[in-house]
């Protein structure tokens, strides 16, 4: 089987991304000690970007600034999240209400470590992320039409692809402002396992989308001359 590390050239590639996939694993370990000290960070979706330059082994403290983010990536129960003066914050100001965390997605395992690291370093990762710009969501739903829209809290796309989903986020208010998503990306997550299949169903896509894209052309360069 093609290993996930050696399908991240195929899919920046095909989707004509800007930046490398990100891989996400999920350890019942204590992450290693030692290697270079993790800069404190507002949420665990900020670990996102620089992970696609260094790996990056992540404790359950290291996303503790963030209760809604711990709790979608299990390191913490609902109730815990829902205390958190972080919450309150989102709650009294009306971006969620108590009653929509029930319907939030989130991990059923108790991690103990998060790595975060390039996709083309990866040996066996859950999760891989992706930064989509709007063709490139074309391509991707081209190919998997079963692909998910997340609505808000973003980082809840990690537990639906951990759980065997494509999930697109277009993002949520409190996480493009930490993480500096630019307006026209969005995220995607995909389950590492399905990878190969999906590269495969792109590459079908993107010969399909040639050939009509060169028939439009013609089409289009025709209808001009005709004007």
């Amino acid at each position: 089987m093609t290993p996930a590390s050696a399908l991240a050239a195929p899919l920046i590639e095909l989707l004509g991304l800007s930046h490398p996939p990100v891989a996400i694993t999920f350890g019942t370990r204590p992450a290693t000690a030692g290697g270079d000290e993790i800069p404190a960070q507002p949420a665990g979706c900020c670990f996102w970007e620089p992970a696609q330059r260094q790996r990056l082994d992540t404790r359950v403290a290291d996303h503790a600034n963030c209760s809604v983010g711990s709790y979608t990536h299990g390191l913490s129960d609902l109730d815990t999240a829902a205390s958190g003066p972080d919450t309150a914050a989102l709650i009294s100001s009306g971006w969620i209400a108590p009653a929509d965390f029930a319907s939030v997605a989130h991990l059923a395992v108790r991690p103990t470590s998060i790595r975060y690291e390039p996709l083309s370093e990866a040996a066996g990762p859950d999760v891989v992320l992706v930064r989509l710009s709007p063709s490139s969501l074309m391509t991707l739903q081209g190919a998997c039409p079963e692909v998910r829209l997340a609505t808000k809290p973003q980082c809840q796309i990690i537990p639906l692809a951990y759980d065997g989903q494509i999930a697109v986020s277009p993002g949520c208010a409190v996480s493009r402002v930490r993480t500096g998503l630019p307006a026209g990306e969005m995220t995607c997550a995909m389950p590492a396992g399905s990878l190969p299949a999906v590269v495969d169903r792109l590459r079908r896509t993107v010969t399909a989308d040639q050939v009509v894209a060169g028939y439009a052309h013609t089409d289009r360069e025709r209808f001009q001359t005709l004007n």
